[in-house]
C-alpha cells in the first residue's frame, strides 16, 4: 500500500520547505519511485529543486 505525506501548514519560516526537499531527497537516494507536488505558486521552492 503507498503512503501519501503532506508537509503544509500557512505560517511562513518554519521549515516546510526544508522538510519537503529532506523527504524528496530521502526517496531519491534510497532510489524509492515517488511522485512531488508543490502547491505554494507564490515561492516554487520545492520546484525550482526537483524538476
Amino acid at each position: 500500500m503507498g503512503k501519501v505525506h503532506f508537509v503544509g501548514g500557512e505560517k511562513g519560516g518554519v521549515g516546510k520547505s526544508m522538510t519537503a526537499r529532506l523527504l524528496a531527497q530521502y526517496y531519491i537516494d534510497k532510489e524509492l519511485p515517488f511522485l512531488g507536488f508543490d502547491c505554494d505558486a507564490s515561492h516554487g521552492t520545492f520546484s525550482r529543486f526537483y524538476s
